[in-house]
């Protein structure tokens, strides 16, 4: 690691990599990083799981950070069509494509966790 580099970490700020070796390594690295890390914690809080209704709360939490991810990407398609990278932004629409899609799909499986529809007694026959 550079001076540069670690000056960088010790301000919040992430280094940028020139190789895509480097950018494999490190997505690797991050995902066994935050596997090991958040899948027992996930793991933990769901075990508890049973009723439909009690899958509901988690859900919609985990739509939100979606829909906030969803639009992070909007706004980094138009960052890199300002700057000039219409590949970059192109590559970035189809990640905001599917991250609308699974905004769509989380508020879909919060729908199904809502028991029947019972009937209210001032409309049942």
């Amino acid at each position: 690691m550079s001076v540069s580099d670690f000056l960088a970490r010790l301000q919040g700020k992430r280094a940028a990599y020139d190789t895509t070796d480097e950018v494999a390594e490190l997505l690797d690295a991050q995902f066994e990083r935050v596997r090991d890390s958040r899948l027992p914690v996930h793991l933990q809080r769901t075990a508890h799981l049973e009723e439909r209704l009690s899958f509901q709360p988690g859900l919609v939490d985990a739509r939100a950070r979606t829909a906030d991810l969803a639009l992070y990407a909007e706004a980094l398609i138009t960052a890199a069509r300002s700057a000039g990278h219409a590949d970059l932004a192109e590559r970035l629409d189809d990640v905001a494509e599917a991250l609308h899609g699974a905004v769509s799909e989380l508020a879909a499986a919060t729908h199904a966790t809502v028991p029947v529809p019972q009937v209210p007694l001032a409309y049942a026959a």
